[in-house]
Protein backbone atom coordinates (compact mmCIF):
# COMPACT_ATOMS: atom_id res chain seq x y z
CA UNK A 1 0.00 0.00 0.00
CA UNK A 2 3.15 2.47 1.14
CA UNK A 3 4.80 1.95 -2.78
CA UNK A 4 1.04 2.99 -4.31
CA UNK A 5 0.68 5.71 -2.44
CA UNK A 6 4.54 6.66 -3.01
CA UNK A 7 4.24 6.28 -6.43
CA UNK A 8 0.71 8.81 -6.15
CA UNK A 9 2.81 11.33 -4.73
CA UNK A 10 5.61 11.19 -7.30
CA UNK A 11 2.62 11.80 -9.60
CA UNK A 12 1.58 15.29 -8.02
CA UNK A 13 5.58 16.14 -7.37
CA UNK A 14 6.31 15.55 -11.05
CA UNK A 15 8.29 13.07 -12.45
CA UNK A 16 11.98 13.61 -11.67
CA UNK A 17 14.30 14.35 -14.81
CA UNK A 18 18.68 13.75 -15.18
CA UNK A 19 19.86 16.19 -17.23
CA UNK A 20 23.19 16.15 -14.29
CA UNK A 21 23.23 14.78 -11.39
CA UNK A 22 25.83 17.07 -9.14
CA UNK A 23 22.64 18.66 -6.85
CA UNK A 24 19.45 17.23 -5.86
CA UNK A 25 16.18 19.63 -4.37
CA UNK A 26 14.48 17.29 -1.05
CA UNK A 27 11.05 17.83 -0.78
CA UNK A 28 9.85 16.20 2.57
CA UNK A 29 6.08 14.11 2.35
CA UNK A 30 4.25 12.45 5.38
CA UNK A 31 1.85 9.85 4.15
CA UNK A 32 -0.43 7.76 6.08
CA UNK A 33 -2.47 4.69 5.21
CA UNK A 34 -5.32 3.77 6.87
CA UNK A 35 -8.02 1.13 6.63
CA UNK A 36 -8.83 -2.37 6.34
CA UNK A 37 -11.36 -4.50 7.94
CA UNK A 38 -11.37 -8.31 8.15
CA UNK A 39 -13.87 -10.48 9.42
CA UNK A 40 -15.22 -7.95 11.64
CA UNK A 41 -11.90 -6.96 13.16
CA UNK A 42 -10.93 -3.07 12.18
CA UNK A 43 -7.38 -3.33 11.39
CA UNK A 44 -5.84 0.03 11.35
CA UNK A 45 -2.49 -0.37 9.06
CA UNK A 46 -0.51 3.43 9.76
CA UNK A 47 2.70 3.31 7.47
CA UNK A 48 4.29 7.00 8.03
CA UNK A 49 6.86 7.75 5.31
CA UNK A 50 8.58 10.66 6.57
CA UNK A 51 10.86 12.97 5.03
CA UNK A 52 10.61 11.27 1.69
CA UNK A 53 13.79 11.89 -0.50
CA UNK A 54 12.85 12.85 -4.11
CA UNK A 55 15.71 13.51 -6.13
CA UNK A 56 15.63 16.07 -8.96
CA UNK A 57 18.68 16.79 -11.11
CA UNK A 58 18.88 20.02 -12.37
CA UNK A 59 20.96 21.60 -14.48
CA UNK A 60 24.15 23.02 -13.48
CA UNK A 61 27.71 23.38 -15.00
CA UNK A 62 30.52 22.99 -12.06
CA UNK A 63 34.19 23.80 -12.34
CA UNK A 64 35.12 19.90 -12.78
CA UNK A 65 33.30 20.13 -16.52
CA UNK A 66 35.30 22.87 -18.27
CA UNK A 67 37.85 22.14 -20.53
CA UNK A 68 41.63 22.22 -19.55
CA UNK A 69 43.66 24.91 -19.91
CA UNK A 70 41.06 27.48 -18.82
CA UNK A 71 41.49 31.04 -17.17
CA UNK A 72 39.12 31.28 -14.49
CA UNK A 73 37.00 34.39 -12.56
CA UNK A 74 35.94 34.20 -9.35
CA UNK A 75 32.78 37.01 -9.57
CA UNK A 76 32.31 36.91 -5.88
CA UNK A 77 35.87 37.93 -5.31
CA UNK A 78 35.36 40.27 -8.39
CA UNK A 79 32.35 41.91 -6.94
CA UNK A 80 33.95 42.46 -3.27
CA UNK A 81 37.19 43.81 -5.55
CA UNK A 82 34.45 46.62 -7.46
CA UNK A 83 31.42 47.12 -5.44
CA UNK A 84 32.15 45.54 -1.43
CA UNK A 85 30.68 42.44 0.17
CA UNK A 86 27.13 42.01 -1.58
CA UNK A 87 23.94 43.11 0.30
CA UNK A 88 22.64 39.42 0.58
CA UNK A 89 24.57 36.17 -0.64
CA UNK A 90 21.42 33.82 -0.83
CA UNK A 91 21.39 31.01 -3.04
CA UNK A 92 19.53 32.42 -6.08
CA UNK A 93 21.28 35.70 -5.78
CA UNK A 94 21.91 37.87 -8.94
CA UNK A 95 25.83 37.45 -10.42
CA UNK A 96 27.81 39.97 -10.75
CA UNK A 97 29.37 39.46 -14.22
CA UNK A 98 30.59 43.22 -15.49
CA UNK A 99 32.46 43.29 -19.00
CA UNK A 100 36.25 43.35 -18.27
CA UNK A 101 38.83 45.58 -19.52
CA UNK A 102 42.52 44.99 -18.67
CA UNK A 103 44.06 48.49 -18.13
CA UNK A 104 47.41 46.87 -19.42
CA UNK A 105 46.28 45.72 -23.12
CA UNK A 106 43.22 47.19 -23.71
CA UNK A 107 41.59 43.84 -23.96
CA UNK A 108 37.69 43.94 -22.94
CA UNK A 109 36.02 40.82 -22.41
CA UNK A 110 31.80 41.16 -22.57
CA UNK A 111 30.10 38.28 -20.08
CA UNK A 112 27.20 35.56 -21.01
CA UNK A 113 25.68 34.15 -18.85
CA UNK A 114 25.34 30.47 -18.27
CA UNK A 115 22.28 28.74 -17.21
CA UNK A 116 18.18 29.23 -17.86
CA UNK A 117 18.23 30.45 -14.60
CA UNK A 118 21.06 32.98 -13.89
CA UNK A 119 20.87 36.47 -13.95
CA UNK A 120 23.13 39.41 -14.30
CA UNK A 121 23.46 41.50 -11.19
CA UNK A 122 24.73 44.49 -13.90
CA UNK A 123 21.49 45.41 -15.61
CA UNK A 124 23.39 48.41 -17.66
CA UNK A 125 24.60 46.53 -20.78
CA UNK A 126 27.76 48.49 -21.24
CA UNK A 127 28.88 48.19 -17.99
CA UNK A 128 32.41 48.10 -17.92
CA UNK A 129 34.91 47.72 -14.94
CA UNK A 130 38.56 47.64 -14.94
CA UNK A 131 40.82 45.07 -13.62
CA UNK A 132 44.53 44.59 -13.18
CA UNK A 133 44.18 40.92 -11.47
CA UNK A 134 46.20 41.58 -8.93
CA UNK A 135 47.31 38.90 -6.14
CA UNK A 136 47.11 39.73 -2.61
CA UNK A 137 48.05 37.68 0.26
CA UNK A 138 45.34 36.93 2.67
CA UNK A 139 42.83 38.04 -0.19
CA UNK A 140 41.18 36.34 -2.20
CA UNK A 141 42.48 36.12 -5.66
CA UNK A 142 40.05 36.74 -8.59
CA UNK A 143 41.63 35.04 -11.43
CA UNK A 144 42.86 31.21 -11.76
CA UNK A 145 45.22 28.85 -14.57
CA UNK A 146 42.91 25.61 -14.69
CA UNK A 147 44.63 22.89 -15.78
CA UNK A 148 44.23 18.85 -15.60
CA UNK A 149 47.13 16.89 -15.07
CA UNK A 150 48.70 15.28 -17.60
CA UNK A 151 51.06 12.70 -15.44
CA UNK A 152 51.60 12.15 -11.62
CA UNK A 153 54.59 11.44 -9.28
CA UNK A 154 53.83 7.35 -10.24
CA UNK A 155 54.38 8.43 -13.81
CA UNK A 156 57.76 9.73 -14.12
CA UNK A 157 59.82 8.75 -16.72
CA UNK A 158 63.88 7.80 -14.99
CA UNK A 159 65.92 10.10 -18.09
CA UNK A 160 63.51 12.04 -18.70
CA UNK A 161 61.67 14.01 -16.07
CA UNK A 162 63.92 16.40 -14.09
CA UNK A 163 65.49 14.66 -11.69
CA UNK A 164 62.61 12.00 -10.06
CA UNK A 165 63.05 13.36 -6.57
CA UNK A 166 61.68 16.85 -7.57
CA UNK A 167 59.21 15.58 -10.30
CA UNK A 168 55.12 16.07 -8.75
CA UNK A 169 52.99 16.45 -12.06
CA UNK A 170 53.02 17.46 -15.43
CA UNK A 171 50.37 19.63 -16.78
CA UNK A 172 48.17 20.53 -19.90
CA UNK A 173 48.88 24.34 -19.44
CA UNK A 174 51.53 25.78 -21.64
CA UNK A 175 53.34 27.96 -19.83
CA UNK A 176 53.76 30.69 -22.45
CA UNK A 177 49.26 31.06 -21.06
CA UNK A 178 51.06 32.26 -18.22
CA UNK A 179 52.64 35.29 -19.42
CA UNK A 180 55.56 34.68 -17.02
CA UNK A 181 55.83 32.81 -14.06
CA UNK A 182 52.50 31.38 -12.04
CA UNK A 183 52.31 29.96 -8.41
CA UNK A 184 50.40 26.28 -7.51
CA UNK A 185 47.72 26.73 -5.07
CA UNK A 186 45.49 25.09 -3.17
CA UNK A 187 42.50 25.42 -5.36
CA UNK A 188 38.71 25.74 -6.14
CA UNK A 189 37.99 21.68 -5.91
CA UNK A 190 40.84 20.04 -4.53
CA UNK A 191 39.64 16.47 -3.59
CA UNK A 192 43.64 16.07 -2.10
CA UNK A 193 42.64 18.47 1.13
CA UNK A 194 40.04 17.12 2.52
CA UNK A 195 39.21 16.00 6.20
CA UNK A 196 40.31 18.61 8.18
CA UNK A 197 41.64 21.00 6.02
CA UNK A 198 38.71 21.25 3.36
CA UNK A 199 37.80 24.39 4.65
CA UNK A 200 40.82 26.03 3.88
CA UNK A 201 40.10 25.31 0.34
CA UNK A 202 36.87 27.51 0.26
CA UNK A 203 36.88 31.23 0.14
CA UNK A 204 40.09 32.92 0.33
CA UNK A 205 41.80 29.69 0.69
CA UNK A 206 41.92 29.04 -2.36
CA UNK A 207 44.41 31.09 -3.55
CA UNK A 208 46.51 29.88 -0.52
CA UNK A 209 50.08 28.94 -1.88
CA UNK A 210 51.28 25.39 -1.68
CA UNK A 211 54.69 26.01 -0.56
CA UNK A 212 57.76 25.17 -2.04
CA UNK A 213 55.99 24.49 -5.52
CA UNK A 214 57.67 25.28 -8.46
CA UNK A 215 55.95 25.80 -12.20
CA UNK A 216 58.01 25.66 -15.54
CA UNK A 217 58.33 24.01 -19.05
CA UNK A 218 58.03 20.58 -18.96
CA UNK A 219 58.23 18.49 -22.91
CA UNK A 220 56.42 20.18 -26.13
CA UNK A 221 53.90 22.52 -24.59
CA UNK A 222 53.19 21.63 -21.08
CA UNK A 223 54.04 23.03 -17.83
CA UNK A 224 55.66 21.12 -14.32
CA UNK A 225 55.22 21.31 -11.26
CA UNK A 226 58.59 20.14 -9.25
CA UNK A 227 59.92 20.38 -5.73
CA UNK A 228 62.12 23.39 -5.44
CA UNK A 229 64.45 21.39 -3.09
CA UNK A 230 65.39 17.94 -3.42
CA UNK A 231 64.40 16.61 -0.16
CA UNK A 232 60.91 17.49 -1.44
CA UNK A 233 57.78 18.48 0.47
CA UNK A 234 59.78 17.59 4.10
CA UNK A 235 62.37 20.97 2.97
CA UNK A 236 59.63 23.12 1.16
CA UNK A 237 56.35 22.30 3.16
CA UNK A 238 54.63 24.24 6.05
CA UNK A 239 54.63 23.22 9.23
CA UNK A 240 51.60 21.90 9.35
CA UNK A 241 52.33 19.13 6.86
CA UNK A 242 48.99 19.98 4.55
CA UNK A 243 49.89 22.73 2.71
CA UNK A 244 52.02 21.21 -0.33
CA UNK A 245 52.00 17.49 0.77
CA UNK A 246 48.80 16.79 -1.48
CA UNK A 247 50.90 17.39 -4.20
CA UNK A 248 52.45 14.23 -4.01
CA UNK A 249 49.14 12.58 -4.90
CA UNK A 250 48.08 13.91 -7.77
CA UNK A 251 47.09 11.64 -10.42
CA UNK A 252 46.10 11.93 -14.41
CA UNK A 253 42.96 13.84 -14.85
CA UNK A 254 43.04 15.63 -10.97
CA UNK A 255 42.93 19.19 -11.97
CA UNK A 256 44.48 22.07 -10.02
CA UNK A 257 44.70 26.04 -9.75
CA UNK A 258 47.37 28.44 -10.32
CA UNK A 259 47.85 31.98 -9.74
CA UNK A 260 49.24 33.87 -13.07
CA UNK A 261 51.93 36.89 -11.62
CA UNK A 262 50.32 38.59 -14.60
CA UNK A 263 46.93 38.07 -14.91
CA UNK A 264 45.88 40.56 -17.89
CA UNK A 265 48.79 38.92 -19.77
CA UNK A 266 47.60 35.39 -19.34
CA UNK A 267 44.04 36.87 -20.33
CA UNK A 268 45.54 38.40 -23.32
CA UNK A 269 47.55 35.68 -24.35
CA UNK A 270 44.05 33.28 -23.94
CA UNK A 271 42.37 35.41 -25.96
CA UNK A 272 44.91 35.13 -28.81
CA UNK A 273 45.48 31.26 -28.77
CA UNK A 274 41.69 30.17 -27.76
CA UNK A 275 39.72 32.82 -30.17
CA UNK A 276 39.57 36.67 -31.63
CA UNK A 277 39.93 39.34 -28.56
CA UNK A 278 37.43 41.92 -28.46
CA UNK A 279 37.30 45.01 -30.19
CA UNK A 280 34.51 46.29 -28.13
CA UNK A 281 32.07 46.98 -31.07
CA UNK A 282 28.77 46.71 -30.67
CA UNK A 283 28.60 43.66 -33.06
CA UNK A 284 31.72 42.07 -32.20
CA UNK A 285 30.97 38.53 -31.61
CA UNK A 286 34.00 37.43 -29.73
CA UNK A 287 34.80 33.51 -30.07
CA UNK A 288 35.34 31.35 -27.08
CA UNK A 289 38.23 32.04 -25.19
CA UNK A 290 37.86 29.73 -22.07
CA UNK A 291 37.16 32.52 -20.10
CA UNK A 292 35.16 31.42 -17.79
CA UNK A 293 33.01 32.65 -14.72
CA UNK A 294 32.69 30.48 -11.73
CA UNK A 295 30.67 30.94 -7.80
CA UNK A 296 30.37 29.52 -4.37
CA UNK A 297 27.14 31.22 -3.85
CA UNK A 298 24.31 28.87 -2.96
CA UNK A 299 26.95 25.87 -3.03
CA UNK A 300 27.63 23.61 0.26
CA UNK A 301 31.20 24.67 1.53
CA UNK A 302 33.98 23.00 0.35
CA UNK A 303 32.03 21.51 -3.08
CA UNK A 304 33.41 22.53 -5.99
CA UNK A 305 31.99 25.98 -7.39
CA UNK A 306 29.23 26.41 -10.13
CA UNK A 307 30.02 27.86 -13.78
CA UNK A 308 27.87 30.94 -14.11
CA UNK A 309 28.80 32.86 -16.86
CA UNK A 310 31.50 32.60 -19.80
CA UNK A 311 33.51 35.90 -21.07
Amino acid sequence: IALGQIGTLLDHVGSPHTTHNHTTQTQTATMHVISHRRSGLSTIICATIAAATINVATSLTLLSDLPTPSFIIDTQALRRHVVGPPIADAPDASIFAPSIRCPKNELLLRPSMIGPDKGNALNEKDSIVDCEFNISVGQQAIGYLHSSVVRGREDAIPGKDDTLPTFLAELDLDPTLCCGDAQLVLGLNNHHVGGYYWARSAGAGASMEAPGVGFGSGSGNRGLLRWLNEEGFTACNSNDGKRSEWVNFLRKDDTVQLLPADGQGALFEFSRKFGEHSTGEENDSASSIRVFGISSQGRPMGSEPEVVCEW
